[in-house]
């Protein structure tokens, strides 16, 4: 399944709304967690979008799995995130969460080999990241209902 790189500013009008669209029903209304999707970070991420061939109400590409993007900040010891990890429950099982973890991964090594990636994550996938290389870094906090943790990919 393709994966595109986009800047929010390379989005059309169209694309963010069903990238919005998609990411709202699996964080929002599938986990049953009101909190701000929208969160004012969106202009800033690097974002990661899996697609399905175009769909026929919309006219572009359907995305069916994203993922957002950050470099550092400027204070010393400054880590890079990535983070609104969804896929949609029709390609689940299919390896997509993987290639876009893959994907975020190789793209923060590539523009920011040095920093460490920091997430947070919810708790049942901390074996799932584990197998990414990633460590717990937290004691379990809520997240809006949502049991969590931080974890660290150490470079």
């Amino acid at each position: 399944m393709p994966i595109r790189l986009a800047r929010f500013d390379e989005l059309t009008t169209r694309e963010l709304h069903a990238l919005l669209h998609m990411r709202q029903s699996v964080l929002i209304v599938e986990q049953a967690s009101p909190y701000p999707d929208l969160d004012g970070r969106d202009p800033e991420a690097l974002h990661l979008i899996a697609t399905r061939p175009e769909d026929a109400d919309s006219g572009c590409p359907a995305p069916v799995g994203c993922a957002r993007c950050f470099g550092p900040g400027a204070e010393p010891g400054a880590t890079t995130a990535f983070g609104r990890l969804a896929v949609l429950p029709a390609e689940r099982g299919t390896g997509l969460g993987r290639e876009l973890v893959a994907a975020s991964l190789a793209l923060l090594t590539e523009r920011w080999p040095d920093h460490d990636v920091v997430i947070g994550a919810q708790l049942y996938l901390e074996r799932f990241y584990g197998s990414f290389g990633f460590r717990r870094d937290s004691d379990v906090y809520d997240d809006v209902g949502i049991p969590h943790i931080d974890m660290r990919l150490s470079r």
